[in-house]
């Protein structure tokens, strides 16, 4: 229970950083454009918070940081190509 209080500092700003982005996304339903921005903010939030997060674990390597950056990327081709069907 002491590890999860530990890393919960951690993982509140990322549940703020998907929180904000659901709530934007939302909130500027009528607006794709500013939808999609929202969608790239998000993702490159997820990532500099993936790398800070583990640069304070001392464990920041470089297939973390391709790791992370696949997710962004693959969560934004799959949010775009709904977003911007024909």
């Amino acid at each position: 229970m002491k590890k999860i209080f530990h890393h919960l500092s951690h993982y509140l700003p990322l549940f703020g950083i998907i929180a904000a982005g659901i709530l934007g996304f939302s909130l500027f339903s009528y607006d794709r454009a500013f939808q999609a921005v929202i969608v790239i903010a998000s993702a490159a939030s997820y990532v500099a918070w993936g790398l800070i997060h583990h640069y304070i674990h001392k464990d920041l390597h470089l297939s973390v940081i391709i790791e992370y950056f696949a997710y962004a990327v693959i969560g934004v081709t799959i949010v775009f190509s709904m977003l911007f069907r024909v």
